[in-house]
């Protein structure tokens, strides 16, 4: 048995929801591939990290600063590494970033790096293995995903062992960050799913009810 469980932005959107995710996942080995979202609203003040992103990079493009919003980033993450424990360098990580963004960086990299972060979180909180969607979710160029290459991606680096994978993007063949449309962790689940053979895909969320459709 192989289950595929992608978990939304409002089920790791702090570190409360971080250890309800861990219970769900450890209850059942079968649950050997997760799909991450970026953190997303832990109340009604607050923002989506993934929005947040969108703001930094129209900032950059106006040459208007963005460290105040960049600073509420990085004090969600913080703030889950410290309740949680964990040694993930987010120093590193996000002077990584800084770096790019000075550089004029492409928007579908600073945006995928919510998705980035909050996976090699919860990968380190799980003991689980951390794998960059960059290295196995494989686009053509004409932007269609290349299931036969993912698959042999994934095959390459499962070792029946848990992995947690970043959802919403993936890699052209040059190596270039390429984006999904939003809601995109969605269908890296699925693709997941379909290459690997699951015989479950689980899509988890955190919010009661039903918004559009089933």
């Amino acid at each position: 048995m192989i289950k595929v469980a992608k978990f939304g932005g409002s089920s790791v959107a702090n570190a409360e929801q971080f250890r309800k995710v861990k219970q769900i996942v450890l209850s059942d080995p079968s649950r050997k591939f997760i799909v991450s979202s970026a953190c997303g609203k832990s109340s009604s003040e607050d923002h989506k990290v993934t929005d947040l992103l969108y703001l930094c990079e129209a900032h950059v493009r106006f040459g208007v600063s963005y460290e105040s919003i960049f600073s509420q980033i990085e004090e969600k993450y913080y703030g889950i590494k410290k309740e949680l424990g964990l040694q993930i360098d987010l120093e590193k990580e996000f002077a990584s970033i800084r770096s790019y963004m000075k550089k004029g960086m492409s928007t579908d990299y600073l945006v995928s790096r919510g998705e980035y972060l909050t996976s090699k979180c919860l990968a380190e909180y799980l003991g689980y293995e951390f794998v960059d969607a960059a290295d196995v979710i494989a686009f053509r160029y004409n932007g269609d995903i290349d299931l036969q290459r993912t698959g042999q991606l994934l095959e390459e680096r499962s070792d029946g062992q848990g992995m947690v994978i970043p959802g919403f993007y993936g890699s052209l063949p040059n190596g270039t960050i390429k984006v999904m449309s939003r809601g995109g962790s969605d269908i890296t689940g699925s693709v997941i799913a379909n290459v690997m053979n699951a015989d479950v895909y689980e899509n988890w969320t955190d919010v009661d009810g039903m918004l559009t459709a089933d």
